[in-house]
C-alpha cells in the first residue's frame, strides 16, 4: 500500500483528482484545512486549502499480468508434458522390465520425479530444501536393559522428540519476525502466520505486499470498535462517563477534546466534572477549556456538594475526569468507586480506560488488568503521534477482549482526536510508518 498527499481548493476537488489520478481502488484515510502563502510568513492573507491523504493499492500493470499468465500457462502445459511422456508402468512399477528396486533406486527416481513434476509449486519448493532431521545410530545390544543403563537411555531419547518448528514462506516469516520484534507475542503471531498460509496462494506468496495487505485484513477482523459515547445508554438515562487511567495518559486533554466534539459539533448538552483533588494545575487545565466553551464545570472536593450539584445539573452528557491514580494500590481504586455511587437511578455509567499507546508491553497489561475492578468496556488510546509502534496495545486489547473508543493524536484541543477506525489501527500495525502522518479531525461548528 502507498500512500499519497493531494491538495485542493476543496473537499470534492481533492477526491475528484483522488479518482482521476488513481481509479476507484484508491482509499482516503485522513483530511485536513491547511493554509498557504500569507504576507511575509504573517498567514495574513494566506489561501485555505484542504489536504487529504489517500491510500493506494500496489498492482501490476495490465501487460505485466498478461506476461505472468503466459508463464503459469507455459509451465502446466510443460508439466503436463512430461506427466504424459512416462508410461504408467513407470508410475506404478508393473508390467515393465524396469521393475522397482529399492536398493538399487531403479524406476523408484522415475516415479518420484514424475510425481513431483505435478506437485504445487511451494510443495516443491518445500521437499527440494527439507529440514535437516538428526539420526542416532543405535549399536546392536541384548534385549533388556539395567536400571542405570534405562536412565541413560531415556536421556538420550528425549531430545530427539522435540517437535520441530514448521516452515513457513519467506515473505510470511519476514513479517511474523518483524512484529515479533516490535513487541508483540509469538503465540498471536501464530495464529496470524496459520491464516495467512491459509488464505493466500502460492500465487498471492510470491509478493510481499500481497502477505501485508491480508495481515491488515486479518487484524481488522479481531479489532473491535466503538465510538459512540451514548453507545448502550438506555431510553431516557443521562450519560456519565468517568475516565480512568494512570497519570500522564492524557485523560484531561482528551476530555476537552470529546466536550468539543460533542457540544460544539454535535449539539450536546456537556458538563465537565473532576474528582483530582490532589493537582491543582489538573483542575485548571479542566477549567480553563470548559470556560472557553461555555460549558458547566464542578470540581467534586465533598460527595454531599457533589451529590446536589448533579441533582441540578440538566445535562445529558457528563464527562468525569479521575486522578491518576497508581494501578498498584488498590484502595485508590477503592476510593475511586465512591464517587458512583453519587449519581442516581436516571443515570447511565460507563468507564472508560485512558491508555497511552507509547507504555511498554507489559506496562499496559499491568494496567488493564489493575483497572478491571472498575468495569471498564472500552479504551481511549492516547499519543499516537508519539508512538513507534502499535502491535502491542491492539493485541492487549484482542486479548482482554476490549473495544476502542477514541485515539488521541495530539495536544491541540479539540481537532487532535479521531473515532477509532479498524483499518487505521491495522494498517498503523503493519505500516508503522503511518503513524508519522496521522492528524486529527476536521469539522465547523455547527450550532
Amino acid at each position: 500500500m502507498d500512500f499519497v498527499k493531494i491538495r485542493g481548493k476543496d473537499l470534492q476537488d481533492c477526491i475528484m483528482q483522488m479518482k482521476m489520478k488513481y481509479g476507484p481502488e484508491a482509499h482516503l484515510y485522513d483530511q485536513r484545512v491547511i493554509t498557504e502563502g500569507g504576507l511575509f510568513g504573517t498567514g495574513l492573507m494566506a489561501q485555505r486549502m484542504y489536504e487529504i491523504d489517500v491510500g493506494v493499492p500496489e498492482k501490476q500493470n495490465s501487460k505485466e499480468r498478461i506476461e505472468r499468465k503466459l508463464k503459469d500457462l507455459k509451465e502446466l502445459i510443460k508439466q503436463k508434458q512430461r506427466t504424459d511422456s512416462i508410461p504408467e508402468s513407470g508410475l506404478v512399477g508393473i508390467g515393465s522390465n524396469h521393475s522397482v528396486s529399492i536398493g538399487t533406486g531403479g524406476n523408484l527416481h522415475v516415479r518420484k520425479k514424475n510425481i513431483d513434476a505435478v506437485r504445487p509449486f511451494s510443495e516443491r519448493r518445500r521437499r527440494q530444501n527439507p529440514p535437516v532431521y538428526a539420526m542416532e545410530v543405535h549399536e546392536e545390544r541384548p534385549v533388556g536393559l539395567s536400571l542405570s543403563e534405562a536412565r541413560d537411555s531415556i536421556l538420550e531419547v528425549a531430545p530427539s522428540t522435540k517437535s520441530q518448528t514448521p516452515e513457513r514462506h519467506p515473505h510470511i516469516q519476514k513479517l511474523v519476525d518483524r512484529l515479533l520484534n516490535e513487541g508483540m507475542s509469538s503465540g498471536f503471531l501464530e495464529e496470524m502466520a496459520v491464516a495467512l498460509e491459509r488464505r493466500l496462494s502460492a500465487v498471492d506468496l510470491t509478493r510481499y505486499a500481497n502477505v501485508t495487505d491480508k495481515a491488515v485484513t486479518y487484524l481488522e477482523e479481531r479489532i473491535q470498535i466503538d465510538s459512540d459515547l451514548f453507545s448502550g445508554t438506555p431510553r431516557g438515562k443521562r450519560k456519565i462517563i468517568f475516565f480512568v487511567g494512570p497519570t500522564g495518559s492524557g485523560k484531561t486533554t482528551s476530555i476537552a477534546k470529546l466536550a468539543a466534539k460533542y457540544s460544539l459539533h454535535m449539539g450536546k448538552k456537556v458538563s465537565l466534572y473532576t474528582t483530582d483533588n490532589y493537582r491543582i494545575a489538573a483542575i485548571d487545565q479542566l477549567k480553563f477549556y470548559a470556560d472557553a466553551m461555555g460549558l458547566p464545570f464542578y470540581a467534586a472536593k465533598d460527595l454531599r456538594k457533589m451529590k446536589e450539584t448533579i441533582v441540578r445539573d440538566g445535562s445529558e452528557l457528563i464527562l468525569v475526569d479521575t486522578a491518576g491514580y497508581s494501578h498498584r494500590k488498590s484502595e485508590n481504586l477503592e476510593k475511586l468507586q465512591e464517587f458512583y455511587q453519587v449519581f442516581g437511578e436516571k443515570d447511565y455509567i460507563e468507564t472508560i480506560l485512558v491508555l497511552s499507546s507509547t507504555v511498554s508491553k507489559d506496562n499496559a497489561l499491568a494496567v488493564a488488568n489493575a483497572y478491571e475492578s472498575v468495569g471498564y468496556k472500552r479504551i481511549l488510546l492516547t499519543k499516537l503521534d508519539e508512538a513507534e509502534f502499535l502491535g502491542s496495545v491492539v493485541e492487549l486489547a484482542d486479548t482482554i477482549h476490549r473495544e476502542f473508543a477514541f485515539l488521541s493524536v495530539g495536544q491541540d484541543v479539540p481537532f487532535d482526536i479521531l473515532n477509532a477506525s479498524k483499518k487505521l489501527l491495522a494498517e498503523c500495525v503493519i505500516f508503522p510508518e503511518k503513524l508519522k502522518g496521522i492528524a486529527g479531525e476536521v469539522f465547523e461548528k455547527t450550532v
